[in-house]
């Protein structure tokens, strides 16, 4: 089962994985993900669901190769498997027939959204696509990209690429230049939060994907904790789209930045639960109530 039928190098240590999954192939939607786990002694990762072919059973998705779990899912060989594969997870993403639709994204969130041009694209939407990259050696999907926007810009953040400077910038001067009906963006906190504050004064809908540390993609752990609309949301399961106005960027920078110095990805084997019996969950739970 699972078995991975193609792989192909998009960008230094980005590839795309394609992955016979008859099961989950025929029913994920543009904005879910999955939850990969290459091996025993390493994590879970989530990852976008980013094409599927319902005749053939596959599903593709993402991976930017920058820890042992990542690394170790980027090695394994055409005809091998991960140890699990458990989706799709998530909320589709909001799809409507909005007119003109700014779609940016940065780094890694070209491969999400990519499958949401797409869908906006089959509801008759117009797309100005940008993409924004710290230099052309990890820019990516630029050709998938310009199939399905009907005008695309890219921007380097060293100009070895197009345009120099930040996708935010041109993101401003395009909604100054045209009557822009909806905006999605998916990348770095920053950039999703520039990008909500210029729609909120323009009253333009906007629409972020987020990308919390996530453990088993199922609720159970809580650490996908984002806060919207003034209360905790689970992002795995409620999201991983929300409302851009409705975020609150800075309880999320500041649990993004958490992670960053935990350094999740670099511990060498997955989180374990001691297993000591009734008496030891006993006293978990109870201290978990006193919380």
């Amino acid at each position: 089962m699972f078995n991975i039928i193609h792989k192909q190098i998009l960008a230094q240590d980005i590839k795309r994985i394609d992955i016979h999954a008859p099961d989950m192939a025929g029913y994920a939607a543009p904005g879910q993900f999955v939850m990969v786990t290459p091996d025993a002694h390493t994590h879970a990762i989530p990852l976008s669901v980013v094409d599927t072919d319902d005749k053939r059973g596959v599903l593709s998705f993402i991976v930017h190769e920058i820890g042992p779990s990542t690394k170790r899912l980027g090695s394994l060989s055409i005809g091998e498997a991960p140890l699990k594969l458990v989706g799709p997870l998530g909320q589709p993403a909001v799809i409507d027939k909005f007119g003109l639709v700014i779609a940016v994204a940065t780094g890694i969130g070209a491969a999400q959204i990519l499958p949401l041009c797409r869908a906006l694209k089959k509801k008759g939407n117009k797309i100005i696509g940008i993409i924004g990259a710290k230099s052309k050696k990890v820019l990516m999907l630029e050709s998938q990209m310009r199939v399905v926007c009907d005008e695309i810009f890219i921007t380097t953040n060293d100009g070895s690429y197009e345009r120099k400077g930040l996708a935010t910038e041109l993101l401003k001067e395009l909604l100054n230049k045209y009557k822009v009906n909806g905006v999605y963006a998916i990348g770095s906190v920053d950039m999703m939060e520039a990008a909500s504050a210029m729609t909120r004064t323009k009253g333009i809908p906007i629409y972020v994907t987020l990308n919390p540390y996530m453990v088993n993609g199922l609720g159970l752990c809580g650490s996908c904790r984002v806060k919207v609309g003034g209360r905790f949301r689970l992002a795995c399961q409620e999201g991983p789209q929300f409302n851009g106005h409705e975020v609150d960027f800075a309880d999320l920078n500041v649990r993004m930045n958490a992670i960053k110095e935990t350094g999740w990805d670099n511990q060498n084997l997955p989180l374990k639960i001691p297993r000591k019996g009734f008496t030891t969950f006993a006293k978990s739970l109870w201290g978990s109530i006193k919380k």
